[in-house]
């Protein structure tokens, strides 16, 4: 598909989402859809993503971040927050986002090698946690020429990617359970799509610094441990453009919301020209998940067949979860389809 065609899918998508953010109860994926507003609003040219972003995150200015709590409600609005400062110039954006990384670095639970662990006392290591820390802290890191906070960000998906890639396939396990030494049952789709997008994005925030100087080994590792990943996502793709949501069971139901993360890292991994990288069927296989998804959005602008909350589990419970829509879903649809267009101009 190309940009013009892409297009009205997003502006249906960008509408909806504006309405259903400001309207619907909270949601723990609403920040993912709020960056991804803020991304739709760029691309379109069009004000009114924006000012629903903004209407949604403004309240929380007034209140400050939570901090406690479920990581996953307050850890996703640093990324919304600073992209919004991009988009706004406003210093209270990126002080929120300040504020949200800074818990990060001093009040999460850790693993003796730095791992953020989202549920304490539990010594465990999810694979989304990666996308969110990483990419805000690298952010932040380097709107505040803060070197040492840019390598953190690094450090933490490395870390991350220690704990949990599978060594015969590249691909991550959803969880791996440090104390006993072994991880979850099953390759999840959608939590292999969090980290390629985290890594991805990353590595376009350190931008032409990437290959240089104090980055450089560790960049190096990145990108080879996504473009392995990334090979390996590219071969299991069916040929709807859709993944399985255990990625390597065919057996297992198609599903929306991962197609949307691997578009929108496929999509970065190109673009930065990653090393590693198999590009022809990369780039294949990256036009055949624009194109699914954009099948995905109804005409009313829902974004569909995504996998609804995933804990870990047996392959059972994986293929039991509900499909339907939800605002990660459609944030990553938006940001992938953001992402195509930026891509063609």
């Amino acid at each position: 598909m190309n940009a013009r065609e892409v297009r009205p899918v997003l502006e249906r998508l960008a509408t909806r989402s504006g309405g259903e953010l400001l309207a619907k109860e909270p949601h723990w994926g609403d920040a993912i859809l709020c960056d991804a507003l803020v991304q739709a609003s760029a691309i379109l040219d069009s004000d009114a993503p924006l000012q629903a972003a903004i209407g949604w995150f403004e309240p929380r200015l007034s209140r400050g971040p939570t901090l406690t709590g479920w990581f996953w409600f307050w850890a996703a609005e640093a990324l919304a927050a600073v992209d919004l400062h991009l988009a706004t110039r406003r210093a209270d954006f990126l002080n929120y986002a300040r504020e949200v990384v800074g818990a990060f670095e001093t009040t999460t639970t850790r693993t003796a090698d730095g791992a953020v662990v989202p549920h304490p006392p539990a010594l465990e290591v999810w694979v989304d946690v990666a996308y969110f820390t990483a990419p805000a802290m690298a952010t932040v890191g380097r709107l505040l020429k803060d070197d040492d906070l840019v390598e953190r960000a690094l450090d933490q998906l490395l870390v991350h990617h220690r704990y949990l890639a599978d060594l015969h396939s590249g691909l991550c396990w959803h969880v791996a359970y440090v104390d006993k030494g072994t991880h979850s049952q099953c390759l999840w789709a959608r939590g292999n799509s969090w980290f390629a997008v985290a890594a991805a994005q990353v590595i376009g925030v350190l931008g032409s610094q990437s290959g240089e100087g104090r980055f450089r080994p560790k960049v190096a590792s990145l990108e080879a441990a996504v473009a392995r990943q990334l090979n390996a996502v590219v071969e299991l793709q069916d040929e709807s453009g859709l993944w399985h949501t255990v990625i390597d069971r065919k057996d297992s139901y198609l599903e929306s919301s991962a197609a949307a993360g691997f578009a929108l890292a496929l999509g970065r991994a190109l673009a930065y020209r990653i090393e590693g990288m198999h590009r022809e069927s990369a780039g294949a296989a990256y036009e055949r998940a624009i194109a699914a998804i954009c099948g995905k959005v109804d005409e009313r602008g829902d974004f569909v067949g995504v996998s609804q909350q995933t804990p870990p589990g047996d392959f059972a419970f994986y293929n039991s979860i509900k499909v339907g829509t939800a605002p990660f879903g459609a944030g990553l649809c938006m940001m992938a389809l953001s992402e195509q267009i930026r891509r063609s101009r």
